[in-house]
């Protein structure tokens, strides 16, 4: 199977069937990002790394009531850790094309805002050196062990979870409950209520796109719509508080405790 093509999935497919095909693309695809970010340096390829993890987090979601314990958890843990590596370059990238640019293109004499363009620019390229060693260690250890997972899944015994048609409705409207209880939560609850709506937002969303054959597409279509509209809005909020953090960074002040991001120290 192709790195980049999606898997044929059926209703009467077992569900433990449908997470090897999925994992498999998605590991592949995810080894693909990590040979372009080892022999290139664009901000697009760690993009596409963090979003390749969290299409993959998404189907361990789905798929994990079904696994067994060692590797569902060993799975989430080197997910998690697969993200956490290019977070920070990801956050330097997005702080210097939204902030910082759009700054210097109205302001091209300030010499406040160079500093902080060239304190933007070192400090991105010492975490991007952290994070290629952390790749790189992926790659050996642990990514063999997730194919190895995938390769010994008992992939048509029963069971008990049926057919993947009814499981994968089950699981998706799961997922909404869980967006729909975190959406009410952020209401009071402040930015880190937000962020964690917006990350089941992308769990359903990215779930959707992998269960696409085996859902209702016009229903299924509506929601996705509203889901991508929805996490541009979220993103932008945090990606604002975000920003505000690397600029006290940049700046050597202290951030006031409101406008601490979801990942801030």
């Amino acid at each position: 199977m192709n790195a980049h093509s999606t898997p044929r999935l059926r209703h009467k497919t077992r569900p433990a069937a449908a997470f090897a095909a999925l994992g498999e693309t998605g590991l592949r695809r995810i080894e693909d990002c990590i040979v372009n970010l080892l022999q290139r340096d664009e901000a697009e390829d760690v993009h596409a790394l963090r979003v390749g993890a969290r299409h993959l987090r998404a189907v361990l979601w789905v798929f994990g009531p079904l696994l067994p314990p060692g590797i569902a958890q060993r799975w989430k843990q080197d997910l998690r850790a697969l993200a956490d590596a290019a977070g920070e370059v990801r956050d330097w990238d997005v702080f210097m094309v939204e902030t910082v640019q759009p700054a210097l293109e109205r302001q091209p004499g300030d010499s406040i805002l160079h500093a902080v363009a060239d304190t933007a620019r070192t400090r991105r390229r010492l975490a991007r050196e952290t994070m290629l060693t952390r790749l790189a260690q992926y790659r050996d250890d642990p990514l063999p062990a997730l194919h190895r997972d995938l390769a010994h899944l008992p992939l048509h015994t029963d069971d008990g979870s049926g057919s993947l048609g009814p499981f994968a409705r089950t699981r998706v409207r799961k997922a909404r409950k869980t967006l729909r209880r975190r959406a009410l939560a952020a209401r009071h609850d402040g930015l880190r209520a937000l962020h964690r709506q917006r990350i089941a937002g992308k769990r359903l969303r990215y779930a959707i796109e992998a269960l696409a054959p085996i859902l209702p597409k016009q229903k299924t279509r509506r929601l996705h719509h509203k889901l991508v509209r929805r996490q541009v809005r979220l993103g932008g909020v945090v990606d604002e508080s975000v920003a505000r953090r690397l600029m006290s960074e940049c700046l050597g002040v202290p951030l006031q405790e409101q406008d601490a991001g979801p990942d801030a120290a």
